[in-house]
């Protein structure tokens, strides 16, 4: 089945389509993927780079929703083009500028769904709010949320060594991904080439961002997988006596050794902002040894010190 990323903010101007765009190039080229974008946005400026620019197998769709219609409607056209979308493929990447005429339940179409912001306050405060309303779609306990990542874009250098995250206070858990920095080289690539192929801090902040995005999402179907067979025991349970294999079967997963939960399972509320753990630590240790290079800087001191807290724990 293929995993489904939404790529979304009400904001113009933070990089959604520019991460949409590169993510899909990054894994059809990089990993080899089946992947599809499917651009909902009327400017199409996610699927007229990755048209433009050298083809790196990712088939493009550029579709429109009936969102002046209201009501269910673009729920039903959105989950109609998702079904056709998913066949044959690995990966599913959706390009949508929110509006409030959608409803929210589009969100649990999806695996993830990845909102990119700028680090300023006036942008912070709007993705806060963004989260605020949806936040009965990222806390639900009855359907399975798709997991939340934050994704700071077009970070100033100076801006690294910012507190920003810990002063404005966001309603939901989510993890947040590593800056994707600013750069005239990032523009002068639309429709050309691919961030993942600057040669400079750029093009290495958004392959950090790329990787963590892929660590997300097999963490997310690792817990899938956990789900769907805890569900096959228990529907064995009622509908048949177990034989003994079965039983050993239940009791295995039923009471796992070694249980490992998933990030966001694990992350208090009060360290709701920390990163990716496989980030985290292998970023903590570049910081150490490059202290002097300006991809070292990639994580923010106040991120660093979130690191240190959660490897303590782990």
């Amino acid at each position: 089945m293929a995993f489904k990323i939404l790529v979304t903010s009400q904001k113009g101007g933070v990089g959604k389509s520019t991460v949409a765009a590169n993510l899909s190039a990054f894994l059809s080229c990089q990993l080899g993927m089946r992947t599809t974008l499917i651009d909902w946005d009327p400017h199409g400026s996610s699927s007229n780079w990755l048209r433009r620019a050298p083809n790196v197998g990712v088939l493009v769709q550029h579709l429109t929703l009936p969102i002046e219609m209201g009501g269910n409607r673009p729920v039903f056209e959105a989950r109609m083009h998702l079904r056709r979308a998913v066949q044959g493929h690995d990966i599913v990447v959706a390009d949508l500028t929110w509006t409030d005429a959608l409803a929210g339940e589009l969100m649990f179409e999806f695996d993830m769904v990845l909102v990119p912001t700028s680090v300023s306050e006036i942008e912070l405060a709007a993705t806060s709010g963004f989260l605020s309303r949806h936040r009965w779609v990222f806390d639900s306990a009855i359907t399975k949320s798709p997991a939340l990542l934050v994704c700071p874009t077009r970070v100033l250098s100076e801006q690294l060594n910012s507190n920003i995250f810990t002063r404005q206070r966001f309603p939901v858990s989510f993890m947040l991904a590593p800056p994707i920095l600013e750069s005239q080289s990032a523009r002068d690539m639309y429709e050309q080439g691919y961030l993942m192929d600057l040669p400079d801090a750029c093009g290495e902040s958004f392959l950090s961002f790329a990787q963590a995005v892929v660590a997300a999402k097999d963490i997310r179907m690792s817990s899938q997988a956990q789900d769907q067979l805890q569900n096959a025991v228990k529907t064995r349970l009622v509908s048949k006596t177990l034989t003994s294999g079965e039983r050993q079967l239940d009791k295995l997963v039923a009471t796992p050794a070694r249980p490992t939960p998933s990030v966001l399972a694990t992350t208090p509320p009060s360290a709701a902002y920390s990163i990716l753990s496989r980030h985290r630590q292998r970023k903590a240790q570049e910081s150490l040894t490059e202290a002097k290079s300006v991809v070292s800087m990639a994580i923010p001191d106040f991120l660093k010190r979130f690191t240190r807290q959660n490897t303590a724990k782990m």
